[in-house]
């Protein structure tokens, strides 16, 4: 992605070595890396003393120093990685963020709006409803794709070798116009369309045959493969076909279908969102 914007997004625990692979992509590419140490704050007990109306707020004593060394440990990251991007000649910004999990929804938004690219780093994984919330507020208030796993396969930054997960949503097309750059430098793309559905209004007669055209018409070199389930998730068809293929990277729309009916229900994209073995591009 030449000239990008690349925003890393990092747990409390991650390691410069983690960072290693987006600098060489931005170096590679001429790009900016800015990096936003993320460290989730334990939720604020709502303790009280006496009876209402005349109750006294209480605060223990333990939250504010849980609090006060998650702030701490982050300006640490935030200067470690400030001295890492200068000597790499990088430009670009280190902030960290302090905030009990459920505020980083909108907060994390803001950070990504001039992001071309996000990258969830697999360190805030250990704090499943900060990861969560990462990527829901990259999806939802951010105009840019996500990528999650990005180092699980050495290439996964400058694929060789793309799966495109197809099922003609809104959500898939804006994740392929996000991952274009990456999908004109690839070796092949593979269009996968998984219980494609013929008719007219949804995948019609000859599925992802026009998403084939449009991405050949930007130089990309691609195969359109469509593949039956067999009875199977979606997302595990997607894995099998991903490992079949020798995929570097997924492509695929997130949340077709509301947060909370994949939060009951399950779905695909949060069976896609919890595994760890493949990097995935998602945009919603």
């Amino acid at each position: 992605m030449q000239n990008a914007t690349i925003l890393a997004l990092q747990g409390p625990n991650g390691r410069d070595a983690d960072l290693a692979p987006l600098i060489d992509a931005a170096i590679a590419n001429n790009g900016r890396l800015s990096v936003l140490h993320v460290g989730p704050v334990p939720l604020l007990p709502a303790y009280s003393v006496g009876a209402a109306p005349y109750a006294v707020p209480y605060m223990p004593d333990d939250w504010v120093t849980k609090r006060n060394a998650m702030i701490e440990k982050m300006a640490e990251k935030q200067t470690q990685t400030r001295e890492l991007l200068k000597k790499q000649g990088l430009t670009g910004e280190v902030a960290t963020l302090c905030v009990e999990p459920t505020g980083l929804h909108t907060q994390i938004g803001v950070r990504a709006i001039f992001a071309d690219l996000s990258v969830v780093l697999n360190s805030l994984r250990e704090e499943t409803t900060a990861f969560e919330n990462t990527v829901y507020g990259l999806l939802f208030e951010a105009p840019g794709p996500v990528i999650l796993n990005s180092e699980k396969k050495a290439k996964a930054l400058a694929p060789e070798n793309v799966l495109i997960a197809w099922n003609s949503s809104l959500p898939a097309a804006r994740a392929v116009r996000g991952a274009l750059p990456l999908l004109r430098s690839a070796k092949e793309v593979t269009v996968a369309c998984i219980d494609p559905d013929p008719k007219k209004w949804a995948d019609g007669e000859s599925p992802g045959a026009d998403l084939a055209s449009w991405l050949s018409h930007h130089g990309c070199r691609v195969t359109v493969q469509e593949y039956a389930s067999g009875g199977k998730k979606t997302s595990a068809a997607i894995m099998d076909r991903a490992a079949e293929t020798g995929a570097d990277l997924v492509v695929m729309g997130a949340y077709g279908r509301s947060r909370l009916n994949e939060r009951i229900f399950g779905g695909t994209t949060r069976s896609m969102m919890e595994q760890e073995k493949m990097p995935v591009l998602m945009a919603h």
